[in-house]
């Protein structure tokens, strides 16, 4: 697809079910349209690999793969009307797999995120796995969460790992477009001439032209539950944050800050590994 103006962001929608009246597909296209990005409507249609050679099973894959093929028509559409230059993509493939593959080409990845489901190892935690494959930054928007995505009041959980940098990195054209910016100071400082520093996050926010305000943050006690309830309290409609900051198989067995946000969260999340 030929484009007359490059876009400065590359975002995929992950589509699957989506149809004209979702909050979700109505947030991306106008959050697209600010930012000048070029937005991929994704359908996958997911392949078991032990049906495999099932003829039944074949025959349905085959026509659920022509009806998201054909809805190309009506994803351009839609991209035409919100003012969006976009294209449409369908693949055919193991759905963690599939998706963390195509996203290595992404800014990154909005979804739907099911906190009804109290796990994020089965099925509906699929999304929260891409995340472990190709540390693909991904905005997970709740099912709870019944107001436009806009992400103009974002919150900043800052530790100052690798993991809260790759975020706050892959989020800078949000914050840098964003009403009002909080940070939640929750950094240690390590030791002298044996731990590295922090990274100074305030100076390079400010030479991105985000203005923050600085909040400490000594929750780190239950810390999810916390950061939930500062960002209610600051009205934040995004949340960024690093995910998995520890083992990723620590969080999922004995839960953590990135467990407890994906099983309760109230607000949109901006997270990477």
């Amino acid at each position: 697809m030929q484009i007359e103006n490059a876009a400065v962001l590359d975002i995929i929608l992950n589509v699957d079910g989506a149809n004209d009246d979702s909050s979700l597909l109505r947030g991306a296209l106008e959050l697209a349209r600010r930012e000048h990005a070029f937005l991929t409507g994704l359908q996958i249609v997911a392949v078991n690999p032990s049906l495999i050679g099932v003829a039944d099973a074949s025959m349905l894959l085959d026509a659920e793969e022509q009806d998201a093929l054909g809805r190309r028509t009506w994803w351009l559409d839609l991209c035409s009307k919100a003012g969006t230059v976009g294209d449409w993509e369908v693949i055919c493939g193991p759905y963690i797999a599939s998706l963390a593959k195509r996203a290595q080409l992404a800014d990154f990845v909005i979804g739907r995120w099911s906190t009804r489901a109290h796990t994020v190892i089965g099925g509906a935690g699929e999304l929260a796995r891409v995340l472990f494959a190709d540390r693909a930054p991904m905005l997970l928007v709740p099912d709870t969460w019944q107001e436009t995505l806009q992400a103009q009041r974002v919150m900043i959980a800052w530790n100052g790992s690798g993991e809260a940098a790759r975020a706050i990195k892959a989020a800078l054209p949000l914050l840098m477009h964003a009403a009002e910016v909080h940070v939640l100071d929750g950094a240690l400082d390590g030791l002298p001439g044996i731990s590295p520093p922090c990274p100074p996050l305030r100076a390079w926010l400010a030479r991105h032209g985000v203005h923050a305000h600085w909040h400490a943050f000594k929750g780190r006690h239950d810390a999810g539950r916390n950061l939930q309830a500062e960002a209610t309290a600051r009205q934040a409609d995004l949340l960024v944050m690093g995910a998995w900051g520890r083992s990723r198989m620590s969080e999922l067995l004995l839960g953590g800050a990135t467990r407890w946000l994906l099983e309760h969260t109230r607000q949109p999340l901006f997270l990477a590994h």
